[in-house]
């Protein structure tokens, strides 16, 4: 079973956005960046009072200047940044310099800086489907001017097959939600556009009256099953002529994308922990290389059927307790889990300072947990004194990923004062609200957590079916974990 997918049209993101994001077919022809003379967009349209053949350059005239870029992360350098509306699919990537292209010995490069964002579309279930890669507005002003700009590349190997495009676009909406208005850029990437270049590409709009917020980005349609393609954006720019604030652009905290030759100390412990210390798991915990490891950029546990001690399967557990924790924000994950009866992986965070009493008093959050009995089942669970397993009062979700244990996905939770969002490739499957009684039995949630990260053998949940020696060894495959705030 995939995952439930929302239709499109009627996609909300109330989290991100504070509204629906409202997908309409685009009016008119667009021109193709090979028809398309490119230009300094470093001219807003404010002309230098010294030479009004010139755009300003801030000299001459103190009274005149160009408006200033209100995004806090315009090169990416500071992650991902923007949301997407792809109906619970990951088609967006930080890319870095010296990645490699999609099927090609090709390597990517960066405008500026080191890195970018990568998009491309994806499927509504049988069908290609148009997906909004943005950022929302919101402090505005009716009639203020709004230019949004930015540079897109495509490459020779990976470019958008014919029917494919990439378009900007800046919508906005009223406190309800409905549309207002929608400019869409004239200028679009498709697959007549000249390759192995970086395109600067822009859109003006005027904010209406009633506007609430706004959403800005850039929309990818896709054309058929057989077409591909990505396209690359760098180098982003909003300005207004008055006033205006990005809502969501999320900034990079901290991250591991696992690209040492081995495990970062500097970021996480490594715990040595003998079988059935918790949970009546049947695994030791060790550091050695057989058990944890880096390969080809990804963090790999692996669980062994072997004699440790008194143990008969060996594994790893890390964290980052002392070195990094945080208190709110997006903690997300890139990773695959294994398979076979016995297995138990996790991605959690645990309270660092434990201020309300052991556990469960002081809070648990389980971002994504797999049992092996229940093959392609995703769980994400909050433990506190009032909500637990040893009361059998725990709150928590969980959803059918069919490919969970084959492939990689984006396992996420959003915290706020307010909720935690529990999602899967950013599509949400569970949420847990701040009840608001100031109860640290119900919500010890405004405290500093870390990650933990671990591979269990059996175990009073992960063994319930029992454990098939068999299938071991068996790995659990980290791409990278990242905090957002």
């Amino acid at each position: 079973m995939t995952l439930p997918i929302t239709p499109l049209a009627t996609l909300c993101s109330l989290l991100m956005t504070g509204g629906c994001i409202d997908f309409t077919d685009d009016a008119g022809a667009k021109q193709n960046l090979n028809t398309f003379d490119t230009h300094d967009l470093s001219d807003s349209g404010v002309r230098d009072s010294d030479d009004p053949n010139k755009p300003d350059d801030d000299t001459g005239d103190p009274d005149t200047t160009d408006p200033q870029n209100l995004l806090s992360n315009p090169g990416f350098e500071l992650g991902e940044s923007w949301n997407r509306a792809a109906g619970g699919y990951v088609n967006q990537d930080w890319a870095t310099t010296g990645d490699g292209i999609y099927q090609s010995s090709a390597t990517f490069t960066a405008v500026e800086g080191e890195h970018s964002l990568k998009i491309w579309g994806f499927y509504q279930g049988d069908m290609p489907a148009v997906s909004e890669t943005y950022l929302t507005l919101g402090e505005l002003t009716p009639g203020d001017q709004h230019v949004f700009s930015l540079q897109a590349y495509a490459h020779e190997d990976d470019a958008p097959t014919e029917g494919n495009t990439a378009v900007l676009f800046l919508r906005y909406h009223s406190s309800s939600g409905a549309t207002l208005s929608e400019t869409v850029g004239d200028i679009q990437i498709d697959h007549t556009t000249e390759t192995n270049t970086w395109h600067p590409i822009q859109l003006n709009a005027t904010v209406p009256s009633d506007a609430s917020y706004g959403v800005v980005g850039i929309r990818y349609t896709l054309a058929s099953w057989e077409s591909g393609g990505a396209v690359y954006i760098d180098d982003a720019s909003w300005t207004s002529t008055g006033t205006g604030q990005v809502l969501n652009e999320r900034l990079l905290v901290w991250q591991d994308e696992f690209n040492d030759a081995a495990l970062d100390s500097a970021k996480w412990n490594t715990e040595l922990l003998d079988a059935y210390t918790y949970n009546n798991e049947l695994q030791a915990y060790t550091n050695r290389a057989e058990n944890l490891r880096i390969d080809d950029g990804q963090l790999v546990i692996t669980a062994r059927h072997e004699n440790n001690g008194s143990a008969a399967y060996t594994s790893a557990r890390i964290n980052t307790s002392g070195k990094a924790g945080w208190t709110y924000g997006r903690f997300e994950s890139m990773l695959q889990v294994p398979s076979g009866q016995g297995t138990w992986p996790a991605l959690w965070m645990l309270p660092t300072d434990w201020s309300f009493g052991g556990w469960p008093d002081s809070g648990e959050i389980d971002i994504m947990e797999h049992v092996g009995c229940d093959p392609n089942v995703i769980h994400g669970t909050v433990h506190t004194g009032a909500y637990n397993h040893m009361l059998g009062t725990q709150q928590g979700g969980s959803t059918d990923l069919w490919s969970a244990t084959t492939t990689s996905h984006l396992y996420a939770i959003d915290w706020t004062t307010e909720r935690i969002v529990f999602s899967v490739d950013g599509e949400p499957f569970f949420t847990f609200n701040n009840d608001g009684a100031g109860n640290s039995d119900t919500w010890p949630f405004d405290e500093v957590f870390h990650f933990v990260i671990n591979l269990a053998v059996g175990g009073d949940w992960g063994g319930y079916c029992g454990v098939d020696a068999s299938v071991f060894p068996q790995e659990y495959r980290v791409d990278w974990v990242r905090v957002y705030q």
